[in-house]
């Protein structure tokens, strides 16, 4: 019986020729990605602790992204420094301000993260990496720690279930929503396994939007998904790659839990919440809902595709009077693209605040633009809309994509982003 591409790559990592679901593994970790909120650095500095390897070790600046927050990044910035300095970390590997961004984009755009490995990161929705062909999955807590001094995981196989596409997504239509429609299909069953993309549809999707789509893996239920390693992906990985790298494909006769079909084309804007991640309709379904605030970014979304979209939508309107509208880049590298193609200026011409890039307002302890109060209603591309999460635990946050968000900005209630794409190109 063959295997999948999740057996094969943990097969190298645990230095087996062939695994199956179900072993037991001790695999060699290539890459840990850190955030500048990560605590285990507190635990190597009271035990005297080293690190397994200081050349695999990546930090990024992202929810306390700015000096200016005296609650985080004044404490945790000097600190990581510190630490990276006396463990032997290059420099170059701390991505601080100016090179900042989120710590599941920018080990991507920076060639760490590349096909057939093994990466950890020390944030919940590292699964995002799974686009580059990997096997990426969070280690929280102690688990950070562990990988951090021995530089292995210890793993289950897990079973996958294949996700075939084929068509193209409409215009106006992001990963964001492809997410939201496999939390509502495939919530009951997933239940930890890992989802393996494949098809003729997956060469339509843009690494962006493949990026947006792997984000909502912890919502689906999955422990991570694996993208194949296609030829879009080898022309984003090739200028940038810090090591050479082999794709990896699953064997015609490998075995599946599952296999479910999907047409992109079929797909449409969806819309989260309040409260609840799986609370998911379509946009028609709430359109009308008045909203306070708007907010793109966080690592869901503020990729240059979102924001591209977001700006087709925007040109030539203006914010209504009654939201204010926050945006924040996913990083500084496409902060900078951006701001280059005009994309920012479009923003700022229709109302909105251009933040500095990292989690923005998805977490309201970060001091980001938008402080919701207990009696507003905010429509956000964040990963969560938990009760309290950008501010009042009486607020609501509503989610969706970065076109939806600025449709609704110019409206002042949820709206669906078509009419104002008419005519456009669109992301694609």
């Amino acid at each position: 019986m063959g295997s999948t591409m999740t057996a094969k790559i943990l097969a190298r990592a645990a230095g087996k020729d062939v695994v199956a679901a179900g072993d037991v593994l001790l695999a060699d970790v290539d890459v840990l990605t850190v955030p500048d909120a990560e605590r285990f650095i507190d635990v190597f500095v009271d035990e005297g602790l080293r690190v397994w390897d200081p050349s695999r070790i990546v930090f990024c600046f992202d929810h306390f992204f700015a000096d200016w927050m005296p609650s985080g990044a004044v404490r945790e910035h000097p600190k990581i420094h510190r630490f990276s300095e006396d463990q032997g970390i290059p420099r170059d590997q701390i991505y601080d301000l100016d090179r900042n961004g989120l710590s599941h984009q920018v080990p991507v755009e920076e060639g760490w993260i590349l096909p057939g490995t093994v990466s950890i990161g020390a944030d919940t929705q590292s699964a995002t990496m799974g686009a580059m062909n990997c096997f990426s999955m969070p280690a929280l807590s102690s688990g950070t720690t562990a990988v951090a001094l021995t530089g292995k995981w210890w793993i289950v196989v897990p079973e996958c279930i294949r996700v075939n596409l084929t068509g193209a997504l409409p215009a106006g239509v992001l990963g964001k929503d492809v997410a939201y429609r496999l939390i509502r299909d495939m919530g009951g069953f997933v239940d930890g396994r890992v989802l393996e993309f494949a098809g003729p549809g997956v060469a339509s999707l843009p690494i962006d939007v493949r990026m947006g789509i792997a984000n909502g893996a912890i919502q689906i239920g999955a422990q991570t998904v694996v993208f194949p390693g296609d030829q879009r992906l080898l022309d984003y990985l090739r200028p940038r790659a810090r090591a050479p790298f082999v794709t990896v494909e699953p064997d015609e006769d490998a075995p599946y839990y599952r296999t479910i079909d999907y047409d992109l084309s079929t797909f449409e804007c969806l819309v989260s919440g309040p409260h609840e991640i799986d609370l998911i309709r379509p946009v028609s379904e709430v359109a009308g809902t008045k909203v306070h605030a708007a907010n793109i970014g966080s690592c869901s979304s503020g990729r240059l595709e979102d924001l591209k979209l977001a700006a087709e939508v925007l040109e030539g309107h203006v914010i209504h009077s009654d939201v204010r509208m926050a945006v924040t880049p996913i990083s500084a590298s496409v902060m900078r693209a951006a701001e280059r193609t005009g994309i920012l200026d479009v923003f700022r011409a229709a109302g909105a605040v251009v933040s500095e890039p990292g989690c923005g307002g998805c977490y309201h302890g970060n001091r980001s633009p938008i402080q919701l109060q207990d009696d507003e209603v905010c429509i956000s591309t964040s990963v969560e809309n938990l009760s309290g999460r950008m501010g009042g635990v009486g607020s609501q946050i509503y989610l969706g994509s970065a076109a939806v968000v600025a449709a609704s900005a110019i409206g002042g209630a949820i709206t669906d982003p078509a009419p104002y794409l008419e005519g456009k190109v669109g992301v694609r």
